[in-house]
């Protein structure tokens, strides 16, 4: 979405693959909230081009059974793979982790995401880390917009046979974790982590689609301050 925006071209990463977990349920949307249709297209379908445009390949998706057959029925082009442990996000990261070596993960409901954060995400990435989370002071973490790497693959599984489900305690237990606090950060890179969980999230995008705006998301800003001011 941001004109401006360049691939990642940086050669530690040429093997990084983007990463869409569509696992949920949408409980609080009423239906199933990635598919739901914004000028005729759905929301994650936004999401995929956003992401596609930052890192200059299409993101693969992981999904359950139901939600993959949803997403093949609604056209979406992205290879998808089947998470069968069901688990919630974690099981999602490892499946991934599985299948690549390096990946960025994102929510299928965040259709904001930004070139200036994942940037800042990944040149911290460039110096070891085995996962790379935006967090804040107060202990908050953004799991599903971090970077994971395959060394990371075998703590969570082992943290999940455990009992753990939390994706956020879990990585927390991870040696080689870094939490990138953001709390300074400006509105418009914080906006990368915007996510729809209800109507109200999705009227701001939503009105700037239907508006023709060249970047949408910008009508979301005010949003940021109601979830991280």
């Amino acid at each position: 979405m941001l004109e401006d925006n360049k691939e990642i071209t940086n050669d530690l990463f040429k093997d990084l693959i983007p990463i869409i977990l569509a696992g949920g349920s949408s409980r609080r949307f009423d239906e199933d909230k990635l598919l739901y249709k914004i000028a005729e297209k759905p929301l994650i379908k936004y999401t995929c081009e956003n992401i596609e445009k930052i890192f200059g390949k299409e993101p693969v998706i992981i999904a359950s059974k139901a939600n993959a057959e949803e997403l093949l029925r609604a056209k979406i082009s992205s290879k998808i793979y089947i998470d069968n442990l069901l688990g919630g996000p974690i099981t999602g990261i490892m499946k991934a982790l599985e299948l690549y070596d390096r990946i960025m993960v994102f929510g299928g409901d965040m259709p904001c995401v930004r070139m200036e954060l994942v940037s800042e995400i990944l040149n911290a990435a460039l110096q070891g880390f085995s996962i790379v989370l935006p967090g804040w002071r107060n202990g908050f973490l953004e799991p599903l917009h971090g970077y994971y790497s395959k060394g990371a693959v075998g703590y969570l599984r082992r943290l999940y046979l455990r009992g753990i489900r939390s994706l956020s305690q879990a990585v927390r237990l991870v040696p080689g974790a870094k939490i990138l606090l953001i709390d300074d950060y400006s509105d418009l890179v914080k906006l990368s982590l915007y996510n729809i969980n209800d109507r109200d999230d999705v009227r701001c995008f939503e009105e700037g689609v239907l508006a023709g705006d060249a970047d949408p998301c910008l009508r979301c800003v005010a949003w940021i301050q109601t979830y991280y001011g």
